[in-house]
């Protein structure tokens, strides 16, 4: 499929942040250039769906809707993760919902029960048919890797693995132990009205949008913004920026401080930064002195995603007795940053439709948003040449600050 837009309209996103503007406004409307995109970047990358510590025990489960995919991430008998079809082999019904623990999977239907590993166990009245082979039904397994206990599949079967794409990171993120960390609470995707690129991460409109809610908190002064973070590989969808305090142990809560136990091994540095790191297409890591927060998207249209949120934290933070009293505490001190996002990605969303929706400049501050560009107009450049049978242009040369 090539571009409904012509690949030549990107090219003025790319390059030095001074002279860029942004994506056409078509690109976050328009249902030919949605499908385009979804097979251009998302059938085509790894994509984060949850996290593996979340289903610690045999049986455990949880299941997601990617992309129209219904899927099943289940722990087997060895320990390991496997991703599978949520979809019965006989009528196409649906076999689990939510999370929970299992021993099989039985469908509502008719009854076909499948075991953890998605073989078919039991198909009533055809269990003994000898025009049926009962042996030769599984659950289509999809594509996965565990990157520091978070599930990624991916719908391509030649793209390299994923810890080619991500080693420096994991190498970055060590003194955090984000391999250890379990989250707070359980992911849960809630709808947006926007299309999943107006997540994209800058800190721009902190001081303005958050005025009242973050920034009381937490300085967001440009001064205080590092887009220059080493944990940046734009060519690899890594787009990072560290904000940088004047004091160690500082967090966005009513109190400026952490509220946990700092996380063991980090260096005075590192106690000093919040490290927002977007992994492409659709993860966000903030790395901060007592937890990691992270965030996931899918888009369900060109209009709609889902989005989820949730707080890691190593067990022994996990296991303190006022532990979740204060994190009650900060998840309502940063409930009207999130509304104020909400808010603000809608309203922008409904601006594209505007015959005056503009593709605007973009301000230095936004050069995470730049090199993301690039890195999404590399994979629209690549799938459009595929699809008319020529070699791909390189991309733009990765956005100045």
């Amino acid at each position: 499929m090539h571009s409904p837009i012509p690949v030549e309209e990107f090219d003025a996103s790319c390059g030095d942040v001074n002279e860029v503007v942004s994506l056409p406004p078509a690109a976050f409307t328009t249902q030919e250039f949605y499908d385009f995109e979804v097979d251009a970047v998302f059938g085509h990358e790894w994509l984060c769906i949850g996290r593996a510590t979340d289903i610690p025990k045999k049986g455990d489960y949880f299941t997601v809707d990617a992309l129209g995919e219904q899927l099943l991430v289940v722990r087997q008998a060895d320990g390991s993760i496997r991703v599978q079809s949520n979809v019965c082999r006989h009528r196409a019904m649906r076999l689990a919902d939510g999370t929970g623990n299992a021993r099989r999977f039985k469908c509502d239907y008719h009854s076909w029960v499948y075991g953890l590993d998605g073989e078919l166990q039991s198909a009533p009245d055809l269990n003994d048919n000898p025009c049926f082979v009962k042996s030769s039904v599984k659950l289509p397994e999809i594509r996965s890797e565990i990157w520091e206990n978070f599930v990624f599949i991916t719908f391509d079967a030649d793209i390299p693995p994923l810890s080619e794409r991500l080693g420096s990171l994991s190498s970055y993120l060590t003194n955090w132990g984000l391999s250890d960390l379990k989250s707070a609470s359980p992911l849960s995707f809630f709808p947006v009205n926007c299309n999943w690129k107006i997540f994209g991460d800058e800190c721009y409109h902190c001081a303005h949008l958050h005025s009242k809610s973050w920034c009381p908190m937490y300085d967001t002064a440009s001064e205080r913004i590092d887009y220059d973070s080493l944990a940046n590989e734009p060519e690899k969808g890594i787009i990072a920026y560290d904000l940088v305090s004047l004091e160690k142990d500082l967090s966005p809560t009513r109190t400026g401080k952490n509220l946990q136990p700092v996380l063991p091994g980090l260096t005075d540095d590192q106690r000093r930064r919040l490290v927002y790191v977007t992994v492409a297409p659709n993860l966000l890591l903030i790395a901060m002195p007592d937890k990691v927060k992270y965030f996931m998207w899918l888009p369900t249209s060109p209009t709609t995603s889902v989005f989820a949120a949730t707080w890691l934290y190593p067990d022994s933070t996990l296991e303190k007795p006022d532990f979740e009293a204060q994190w009650k505490m900060e998840v309502e001190d940063l409930k009207d940053v999130m509304v104020e996002d909400v808010y603000a990605w809608e309203s922008v969303q409904k601006g594209m439709f505007s015959r005056n929706a503009p593709r605007g400049r973009y301000a230095p501050s936004e050069v995470v948003l730049v090199r993301l560009n690039e890195w999404l107009i590399g994979k629209y450049r690549t799938a459009d040449a595929k699809a008319r049978g020529i070699e791909a242009v390189a991309a733009a040369a990765p956005a100045g600050v």
